[in-house]
């Protein structure tokens, strides 16, 4: 019946942002918060013939803006750029009665698996998804995930050559609202 009744579900992206978060750090010094955030997302979302839900993100290397360009550019070079302009999060898999939930649901928790690819290199993860209607027809999707640099073959950044560096470890978080016409 489910499958029958999503044919009838259309979704459409409204807004959303992808953002990364690290910090700097240095002897005897205070860290040094960096975070960049994209909001020129391609999102696209819905449902297979066979009620498969389907979810993909690319977002351009380039769009990430932190407030401080010269960063900007240096964190496009890091991830890749030019020869990887994008970077892509694609969903894997959910729990079977994921959708029922969220259709019947004012808000609750998904945890889903994941692929993201960053400068050419795939790494699936399991992903804790936050969903929350905001109207009838408004929902927002956000989660949030601890990721290594090296997953993805890029050696954490470095300011002044080895005088503040970043760990290992980026936080990477996103908000996504898709428009749910039923």
């Amino acid at each position: 019946m489910l499958p029958v009744f999503l044919s009838f579900v259309a979704l459409s992206f409204k807004e959303g942002y992808v953002q990364y978060h690290t910090v700097l750090k240095a002897f005897g010094t205070l860290p040094d918060p960096v975070s960049g955030k994209s909001k020129r997302l391609k999102v696209s979302a819905g449902f297979n013939k066979d009620g498969k839900f389907y979810f993909h993100i690319r977002v351009p290397v380039r769009s990430f803006k932190s407030g401080n360009t010269t960063r900007d550019r240096d964190v496009a070079k890091i991830l890749g750029y030019p020869e990887h302009k994008y970077i892509y999060f694609s969903l894997l898999a959910y729990p079977k009665d994921a959708i029922d939930r969220v259709l019947n649901s004012d808000s609750g928790t998904v945890k889903v698996r994941a692929r993201l690819r960053v400068k050419g290199k795939a790494k699936t993860y399991t992903w804790k998804v936050e969903y929350r209607w905001l109207s009838e027809n408004l929902l927002e999707l956000k989660t949030s995930r601890h990721v290594k640099f090296t997953d993805f073959g890029i050696k954490p950044p470095t300011l002044f050559g080895f005088v503040k560096r970043a760990p290992d470890d980026v936080v990477v978080s996103g908000r996504i609202v898709l428009e749910v016409r039923r």
